[in-house]
Parts: C-alpha cells; sequence; structure tokens
C-alpha cells in the first residue's frame, strides 16, 4: 500500500473531528446561551406571575374580617436546560416599609380638654424579587403600596400598569373602612362607630431566603378587637413618609368615601372635618350625648419568606 493511501484515513478522521469540536464550539457558544435566556425568561415570567398572585392574596386578606393564612411559591433561580444544568440564583426579601395611617382616639375629660385614649400605628410592609447569575438580564420585582414594579438596577416601572399615573392604588380600598350603628331612641343619631384598620407587617420568623431552588411568600391574616367608651373624637391620619401623593390621594379618598356612605349621611352627632391639605388628617368630632362607643377592628398581616 502506498503511503499517501495509508494517511488518507487519518487525514479524513481528523477533518471530521474538527468539523465536530467547531459544531460543539458553536453550539456552546450560540445555541445554549440562547436556550438558557429562553429558559430564563420563562422562569421570570413565573416568578412575576406568582409575585401577582400574592398580590391578590393581599388584597383578599385586608378586604376579609377572619383569620387566614395563605402562601405562594416563587422559583428563585432558572436558565436550566438539558445540555446546560447551571442555575442563576435569586432573593426573596420582606422588607419593613412605611406608614400608612395613624389612628388616635380621644374622649373628654372634666376640664373639657381632649384626652388620648389610644394611638395606633398601621404599618405597610412591602417585598421584593431580586435575581442573581441571571442568564438574561437583572429583571426584578418589587411590591409595594398594593402594585408590583418591575425592577432593573436603579429603574423601575409598573407590571401592570402603562405608566405611574396609571396605577389605580385599589388596596387603598381595603386599608380603611368605617360603619355606625343608629341610636335607638334617635336613628337620626349614632351611638356606635365600627372602625377597621389593616395592618401589614414583617412577620417575626425569616424574613429573607436565597438561593437556585423555590422560596416561599407567605402571610398570616389575624383580626383583633378593641373597644373605646365615650368617645370624642378621632383623628386618622395619612402618612407622608414617602410622598407618594398618588398614594395618599387614593387612602384620603377611600376615608372620605367610606366615612360619607357610612357614617356621616346617618350620624347626626357627629362633625367631619378633612385637613388634608394641611396635616393630611381626617376628623371626627363627636358629642357628648349620646355616648358614643368606638368598636376598633385591626386585621394584622404578617408577611415572611421562607
Amino acid at each position: 500500500m502506498k503511503q499517501e493511501d495509508a494517511g488518507a484515513p487519518v487525514t479524513a478522521a481528523m477533518l471530521v473531528l474538527a468539523v465536530v469540536v467547531k459544531f460543539f464550539a458553536v453550539w456552546n457558544a450560540t445555541a445554549i446561551p440562547a436556550m438558557k435566556e429562553q429558559a430564563e425568561v420563562s422562569h421570570l415570567q413565573e416568578a412575576g406571575s406568582g409575585i401577582l398572585r400574592f398580590s391578590s392574596d393581599i388584597e383578599s386578606a385586608a378586604s376579609t374580617p377572619n383569620s387566614m393564612t395563605l402562601s405562594e411559591r416563587i422559583p428563585l433561580g432558572g436558565g436550566d436546560v438539558l445540555f446546560s444544568s447551571t442555575k442563576s440564583g435569586g432573593v426573596l426579601a420582606i422588607h419593613n416599609g412605611s406608614l400608612s395611617m395613624v389612628m388616635d382616639i380621644y374622649n373628654t375629660s372634666g376640664s373639657g380638654d381632649y384626652q388620648k385614649l389610644d394611638n395606633q400605628k398601621f404599618r405597610l410592609a412591602n417585598f421584593s424579587y431580586q435575581p442573581s447569575g441571571n442568564f438574561w438580564q437583572d429583571q426584578g420585582y418589587v411590591w409595594s403600596h398594593g402594585y408590583v414594579n418591575v425592577t432593573k438596577g436603579t429603574l423601575a416601572t409598573p407590571l401592570e400598569f402603562s405608566t405611574m399615573s396609571a396605577v389605580d392604588y385599589k388596596l387603598t380600598g381595603a386599608l380603611f373602612s368605617a360603619s355606625s350603628v343608629a341610636n335607638a331612641s334617635n336613628p337620626a343619631q349614632c351611638t356606635v362607630l365600627v372602625l377597621k384598620g389593616v395592618n401589614i407587617q414583617t412577620a417575626e420568623a425569616r424574613g429573607s431566603v436565597s438561593g437556585n431552588g423555590a422560596g416561599t411568600l407567605k402571610l398570616v391574616s389575624t383580626p383583633g378587637t378593641d373597644k373605646f367608651f365615650n368617645v370624642t373624637r378621632v383623628n386618622v391620619t395619612i402618612s407622608n413618609s414617602e410622598q407618594l401623593s398618588a398614594f395618599q390621594e387614593s387612602m384620603r379618598k377611600s376615608l372620605n368615601s367610606s366615612f360619607n356612605k357610612n357614617v356621616l349621611n346617618s350620624c347626626g352627632n357627629i362633625q367631619y372635618s378633612d385637613t388634608y391639605s394641611t396635616n393630611s388628617t381626617v376628623s371626627l368630632t363627636i358629642a357628648s350625648i349620646p355616648n358614643v362607643t368606638v368598636i376598633r377592628q385591626i386585621t394584622d398581616i404578617s408577611l415572611s419568606a421562607n
């Protein structure tokens, strides 16, 4: 056999090997990253859907006067495909948030001055998901004041609304409500006021979880009731610590609507004052006769991530 004939199979094998190596190089450089990006997109969409469901869970708990426990599983990592099982990670965290409103309840002392019976602060916690080692782009989510923002670095935009001005802050309708019970001997006056407030806070348990598996957002809703007798004044102050004017205005409208619809139209012994433009406070001044009892219902909603 000639020497050049003997080397032909070796040359052919080397050419085939070169083609295979080049194919896998191109595969690893283009096809695998594209598949991982697509898998990451699906993962982030799933995470966003879970956060929207949990947002609805919070609204349900705030609107319902019963105890409940609700949870949603959120995938922390993604981007794993058949030929590359490496996954990204993420952090799911609950944050303390800020005050949403303060409720002060007074009666009148013997000297005629108002005496504070109680001061109750209502908080509005928030939560977030932030990716780590993402195979697509660092898209995260933040739930705050009843709506979800999509985040990328320092940028944020509403997930379900075209612009910030379109956000409806519908959660405010569940954060406060008022109703009254008429005086049996004089239906034009009231003897009982029922004021409900919702306090959304971070649970004492774990406030964050990280990794590339799945995390769980959980809420526990616990209603409670307090009674205050011979009440002659109630102040409800809307917090403006974060200067969210749209949220404050929505909260103010909810307070006004609830008082006007369920209290003022039927309670001649209660005067109403809205000083929102100066100190963000809505006040009820109540005549001492007949005696009025305030029943305050607080729904405590604790949020945790684990």
